[in-house]
């Protein structure tokens, strides 16, 4: 029986979404991003896990000591924070198809830019022209904002310094990405590809598993 998405190779796996069977390339390329699979697939754990461990050591480490040893702190210290805007990227991600690891990277230079402007003692706003990485600066922005004041008394409150090191370690792994070229997984499809169905940002568990943790 051939492959239900492609119609060309064989189909060797069950797939629950189509309810059909489906061919291994078209399971593992298209997995989430174009076949709407659900949490129970063994087959998408199985690819979660083994692009976690890809994806972690390609991007999520550095080959300088220093470097490795910064990141490994503030993943120690922040990974909630990071993890909220993990989930809120592939959610914009899930609702934006056009969403890309430049417009990503132009949001955080943005966001970075204004935290490094008011820890001078200035507060000014850096936006973009680009629409998409403008919506999703003032997202992050929220959020970040939400995450250094938060309303519920019992919360963990980051500081800027901390605000600002999450979103570079999150510039310097979108960066890994781009400089990849397509060759590598997107920085945008692989964290959609952990988005669960029912994603809760406001939460302080994780949702998108930190390849490399």
């Amino acid at each position: 029986m051939k492959c239900v998405v492609c119609d060309k190779r064989k189909g060797r796996r069950f797939c629950p979404a189509k309810e059909r069977q489906i061919c291994a390339q078209c399971c593992g390329g298209k997995r989430v991003i174009e076949i709407d699979c659900p949490e129970s697939c063994e087959f998408l754990r199985i690819g979660r896990e083994r692009e976690a461990a890809l994806e972690g050591a390609r991007h999520f480490q550095s080959r300088d000591p220093m470097e490795q040893e910064r990141r490994s702190r503030i993943l120690e210290s922040c990974e909630p924070v990071i993890v909220k805007m993990q989930t809120l990227i592939a959610v914009e991600r899930k609702s934006s198809r056009d969403l890309k690891d430049a417009d990503v990277a132009e949001a955080l230079d943005c966001l970075l830019k204004t935290l490094r402007t008011e820890d001078r003692g200035v507060i000014y706003e850096t936006t973009s022209e680009n629409l998409r990485a403008e919506g999703l600066r003032r997202q992050l922005g929220a959020l970040i904002t939400a995450c250094r004041y938060p309303k519920d008394a019992g919360a963990q409150r980051i500081q800027l310094k901390d605000a600002v090191d999450c979103l570079e370690l999150l510039r310097a792994v979108v960066a890994s990405h781009l400089e990849s070229g397509p060759a590598s997984l997107s920085f945008v499809d692989f964290l959609l590809r952990y988005l669960p169905r029912s994603p809760r940002i406001e939460t302080s568990g994780s949702s998108i598993i930190i390849p490399g943790r």
